[in-house]
């Protein structure tokens, strides 16, 4: 005799629980770029002491200062869109070495 196949689908998956928590990580991008907003106004701030004080012309370093600050922005909205602690990490590093950047020059 022969058995009638089975209709039982087995295990029914559940929710996955093996997902990273991503909500911290948007957080922390998201108050990143008020990081960011708050680096771009203190190194405009260094740039207009430095043309005042100095020669009147910014040099390389202010330069790499704001670009800086542009693609730790692009890291933070990467950052939002698909939460990665690296990009998290990318985004406050490159806000950080703004206005670094733009003190040693």
């Amino acid at each position: 005799m022969t058995t009638p196949p089975s209709t039982d689908p087995g295990p029914v998956p559940g929710p996955d629980t093996t997902a990273p928590y991503t909500f911290g990580l948007r957080l922390a991008a998201a108050c990143g770029l008020l990081f960011l907003l708050a680096c771009l106004v203190f190194t405009g701030m260094i740039t207009l002491r430095d043309a005042i004080e100095g020669d009147g012309s910014g040099g390389v370093l202010i330069a790499a200062g704001f670009w800086s600050l542009a693609l730790g922005a692009v890291a933070g909205v990467a950052a939002l869109a698909v939460p990665r602690r690296a990009l998290v990490t990318a985004q406050y590093c490159l806000g950080a070495a703004g206005p670094l950047l733009a003190l040693m020059d």
